[in-house]
């Protein structure tokens, strides 16, 4: 039986010299990383260190970009705090999912609690008020204990929940759609 053998051939010479040599690059140093990052979004520190880390950059440099950062006023821990506070509230969220979201994503306590302070009751009633009547339009005949359950999982207070779902549910959803309107 004949033995059958693999031929390699060796690149010629016109192969050699058009193939392109191989250049090291030059990695981005751990505060460019971070500029990229903060390009796209406001971040936390803890964020990201994190992802400064998982992309493999050293403790100490990724400390040392972080103060930087920091100390050039790209990364502001209260603004974006305040920042994602006011994008979850436009979205329809209550305040234990800021609260959850913000310790999440490791905003530190300082600036989670500066963000918070003007998330007040009435604020939080009224968007409950304005979510509760979206999910009514969208689940007539859907009984009260479901729409407690959609608000519980948009992260509002049970003392929130019940206001609108037992209290006063009438009242507050009709509340937030008449002032849409015109009175004319």
């Amino acid at each position: 039986m004949p033995v059958v053998t693999a031929l390699v051939s060796e690149p010629t010479e016109d192969q050699v010299r058009t193939s392109r040599p191989k250049r090291e690059r030059n990695p981005k140093s751990a505060y460019d990383r971070g500029l990229d990052l903060l390009a796209r979004r406001m971040h936390f520190a803890a964020e990201l260190r994190t992802k400064l880390a998982r992309r493999g950059y050293p403790e100490a440099e990724v400390d040392v970009a972080i103060e930087r950062l920091t100390a050039d006023g790209f990364l502001d821990e209260h603004e974006a705090a305040h920042m994602l506070v006011r994008s979850l509230q436009r979205r329809g969220y209550g305040r234990r999912r800021l609260e959850l979201d913000l310790r999440r994503r490791g905003a530190d306590a300082a600036a989670a609690g500066a963000a918070l302070e003007g998330v007040g009751d009435g604020d939080e009633l009224e968007r409950a008020g304005s979510v509760a009547a979206r999910w009514r339009r969208a689940h007539p005949g859907r009984d009260a204990a479901a729409l407690a359950r959609h608000l519980e999982r948009r992260g509002f207070l049970p003392r929130t929940i019940g206001a609108v779902v037992f209290d006063s549910a009438d009242d507050v959803a009709g509340a937030v759609e008449m002032r849409g309107q015109n009175s004319c």
